[in-house]
């Protein structure tokens, strides 16, 4: 429901009897406007204020409507800008129209046209303003306040974002699992000019084989069986946008040449079709693996490596920037407690400390899970270290106390708690957290390996 009293409505008319009995009509139809005797003080209110709706009189002496029109595109672009004529007049209107006017007017004025005409210019303004503030939440989103950082590394990735969003160069995103690759890759498209277009984000590692390349191409009826249809591929539809990438390193090496054409020349070919249709998508790729490495093994293709690394942004892990967790530690408590009924003020020195010891190989996403596990298990106003992971209380015992007082039972099942755990830690960051290449590179069994995920209460999604 719009209300009337606070919209701005500008009327404009040199007429004084005209103007009044305007403002009198809108004001029976529950508006409070602002009416103008001529067109150079109209300008100056423009400059001055913001309105919702202009309406103008199109024959004024000195500056007419048309030249109120014109600048009112410069300063206020996307107000509606109603031209108010006389009949003799409706084809300078039209005229006026052509030039960015959004409607017009006829005098004397019929409430129920008024009615029709305002509606469709207040309605256009708040489509515009709706537009702004998806705009102005992305870029929210995807700012550098939201990115936590105030280390030397991060300031080096932030500095590369500012520098490089508004290219179209493809980049390429390196660092471990959990570092916030994608977040990057958001916000540089967030900053970019495509910011108004598609962001699509591929997970290489989630699609089979046979089905990648039908989606990220798109197929011609009857390509394949169940082809029932025309289907259009994604880096098609996210043409004038972003093509995000995410690990680029499981894309098989056939995928590869077939993207190459895409990277050099911005074509492809549909499944089964014959016709290069032309796209303009940026690439932005991600990996948490050493490509050089898979290049020399053979593993990536040296042209397709290439053309994917045009500019190169590495994420340091979050053990190399230490400074930070205090801050992030701090950022994703306030983001927690913002749907928890729990009063939470801080953490405890001993808790802060932990954590700022602590390899944190899952990086920034594992932080992020401690803090969540924290908060739940608190019943304190600050959060201790024995509401942290397992780990941190193992280590805790291990640093700072001697196994004094243990059981000899005590001490080896503490032992083997730490093996196990580390183990663990190194299989899920080798193999990204996927549990079937962890069992045949263990010799464990799925149901083994998920006893223990459970036991230590490890989230395999760290590291994907």
């Amino acid at each position: 429901m719009i209300d009337k009293k606070n919209i701005n409505i500008m009327i404009v008319d040199d007429e004084p009897d005209m103007l009044k009995g305007t403002c009198l009509i809108f004001k029976s139809l529950g508006f409070n406007p602002i009416g103008v005797s001529n067109g150079k003080m109209a300008i100056e209110l423009i400059r001055r204020d913001s309105f919702d709706l202009i309406l103008c009189d199109l024959l004024m002496p000195e500056i007419d409507g048309m030249a109120v029109l014109k600048s009112a595109q410069r300063i206020a672009p996307h107000t509606p800008f109603i031209i108010f004529t006389a009949y003799a007049t409706i084809d300078r209107a039209v005229t006026a129209m052509q030039s960015g006017a959004s409607d017009f007017l006829e005098k004397p004025i019929e409430v129920d046209k008024l009615n029709i005409i305002l509606e469709k210019g207040l309605r256009q303004r708040e489509l515009y303003l709706e537009k702004e503030n998806l705009l102005n939440q992305l870029e929210d989103k995807y700012s550098f306040d939201n990115i936590i950082g105030k280390s030397a590394p991060m300031r080096h990735v932030f500095d590369m974002v500012e520098s490089i969003a508004s290219s179209d160069s493809n980049i390429l995103i390196t660092g471990e699992s959990g570092t916030g690759k994608e977040l990057i890759a958001r916000s540089i498209h967030a900053r970019s000019n495509r910011k108004l277009k598609a962001f699509v984000p591929v997970n290489c590692s989630a699609f089979p084989e046979h089905l990648f390349e039908a989606e990220i191409f798109g197929y011609e009826k009857g390509a394949f069986t169940g082809a029932a249809q025309r289907k259009t591929g994604l880096i098609e539809f996210s043409t004038g946008g972003t093509f995000f990438l995410d690990e680029v390193c499981e894309l098989p090496i056939n995928l590869q040449a077939k993207m190459l054409r895409v990277l050099q020349d911005q074509q492809l070919r549909r499944l089964g079709g014959n016709d290069l249709i032309q796209v303009n998508v940026r690439f932005v790729s991600a990996s948490n693996r050493n490509m050089d490495l898979m290049v020399n093994e053979g593993n990536i293709r040296e042209d397709f490596y290439y053309r994917l690394n045009v500019i190169n942004i590495h994420m340091p892990p979050l053990r190399e920037r230490k400074e930070d967790i205090p801050l992030l530690s701090e950022y994703f408590l306030n983001n927690i407690l913002r749907s928890s009924p729990k009063e939470i003020t801080g953490f405890k020195n001993d808790a802060m400390d932990a954590l700022i010891s602590h390899q944190w190989p899952g990086n920034v996403r594992e932080l992020e899970n401690a803090i969540e596990r924290a908060v739940a298990l608190s019943r304190s106003d600050k959060i201790l270290i024995r509401d942290l992971p397992n780990e941190f209380q193992i280590n805790t015992i291990e640093g700072k106390q001697s196994i004094e007082g243990l059981t000899l039972a005590e001490a080896k099942q503490l032992a083997i708690e730490k093996v196990e755990k580390d183990y663990l830690f190194q299989l899920l960051k080798k193999h990204s957290g996927n549990i079937t290449r962890i069992a045949t590179d263990s010799g464990m069994t799925r149901r083994n390996i998920h006893r223990l995920i459970k036991r230590y209460e490890l989230d395999p999604n760290i590291w994907r």
